[in-house]
């Protein structure tokens, strides 16, 4: 593998991976809801494994622009394996965002050596998309901090050697705010659940796992206690990166092997469905769009390289595609007729990871809610929206 490699070279680099690694185990892992270890063995003896992390850590340096397509590429073969082989850059994020050298040698680098896993605490079972109303909470104590609570929808929890875990911090008994905290699996007290049957996703394990009196020792502690908020809306525009971009991917595919299914099929003797206007202005309509949301996208990622805000963007970014996703499928599936929703043609299962999109990493609602804040303080300056 080259030290370097140009945008180009990284986007077919990742596509040949998809299109001969994973695609010929999509419908098995989909089917047995299998973790695809196969595929991951694969992709660390590539080196693309943990590309996007940075190259002092262990990673290959990707920017995120670079990494948004290559999740695109991935995601056209399946969303759920995309999803287990990039989790780490997010679950991460506030490691590489916030860490010492000492907590990024010990909670990234060396767990990047081993080809390890780290997952995401984020949603509880009553909270739903109120992040800050976490309820698990961390007291500090004379040696470090003990941890209670539980976390669901923990993505490749059921694998995860760390859990990046979101906790309201009580420090000598008074509320500090929200804090991020590395919490290694072996750890005594802490339970990880079985992996919960999903419509979509399938091969991405999601457990709820549990914290019961877990003893921590200071260096699990990322940042400074009372920093979480601000950490945690970095880490939230960053995965919504990766929401918007598998997005993109499910509707390139699906408008993919649609223009040859409309190609071939023949709804009257001498009509195939090509030659029909309907057919041609939908799937004209969804390329329209989806090179609308590859835009909103590369806005997003460059605002993200540039190392400017880009909050606003991604939360565009990742309602328009996933959304458009969701249109996408449904308009396409309909157009197979009863062989959609079959599953030798694979469109059924785009379907259903395309309308699970809608609400991971932050619902569609969320993303609303967030640009309507960024639109009102817009409209309320001097530039006006």
């Amino acid at each position: 593998m080259e030290e370097t490699r140009s945008r180009s070279e990284w986007q077919r680099t990742f596509r040949t991976f998809a299109e001969e690694v994973m695609a010929p185990h999509v419908r098995r892992c989909d089917e047995e809801r299998a973790f695809p270890t196969a595929i991951h063995e694969r992709a660390a003896a590539e080196g693309i494994l943990n590309a996007a992390f940075p190259e002092e850590l262990g990673g290959s340096g990707l920017s995120c622009t670079e990494f948004g397509q290559v999740i695109g590429e991935l995601s056209a073969v399946c969303p759920g394996m995309t999803w287990t082989l990039v989790f780490n850059r997010g679950a991460l994020h506030p490691v590489v965002a916030a860490g010492t050298p000492e907590q990024k040698e010990l909670f990234v680098t060396r767990l990047l050596k081993d080809n390890g896993y780290a997952a995401l605490g984020l949603t509880e079972p009553e909270n739903g998309s109120n992040l800050l109303a976490a309820t698990t909470r961390a007291v500090r104590t004379d040696s470090g901090w003990l941890l209670n609570g539980g976390k669901c929808m923990s993505g490749n929890g059921t694998v995860a050697d760390v859990f990046v875990v979101l906790a309201n911090t009580v420090v000598d008994n008074r509320k500090r705010g929200l804090s991020f905290f590395a919490v290694p699996r072996d750890s005594p007290g802490v339970t990880v659940g079985e992996d919960i049957e999903k419509a979509a996703f399938r091969c991405l394990p999601t457990p709820s796992v549990t914290f019961r009196d877990v003893a921590l020792e200071p260096i699990s502690l990322i940042g400074r206690a009372g920093d979480g908020e601000i950490l945690l809306n970095e880490l939230l525009a960053t995965i919504r990166i990766g929401g918007a971009a598998c997005g993109t991917g499910i509707v390139a595919a699906m408008l993919k092997d649609a223009l040859a299914w409309v190609g071939e099929r023949r709804v009257y003797p001498d009509d195939r469905l090509d030659t029909l206007s309907h057919v041609r202005l939908t799937l004209g309509r969804l390329y329209v769009e989806l090179c609308a949301a590859r835009e909103l996208l590369e806005r997003a990622t460059a605002l993200a390289d540039r190392g400017l805000p880009f909050g606003k963007e991604s939360s565009m970014a990742k309602y328009y595609a996933t959304e458009l996703a969701v249109r996408a499928s449904n308009e396409i599936l309909q157009l197979y007729g009863w062989r959609g929703i079959a599953a030798d043609h694979g469109v059924e299962k785009r379907w259903r990871d395309a309308r699970a999109l809608t609400i991971f990493e932050g619902s569609s609602e969320i993303q609303l809610l967030n640009v309507f804040r960024e639109m009102r303080r817009a409209a309320t300056g001097e530039g006006g929206l």
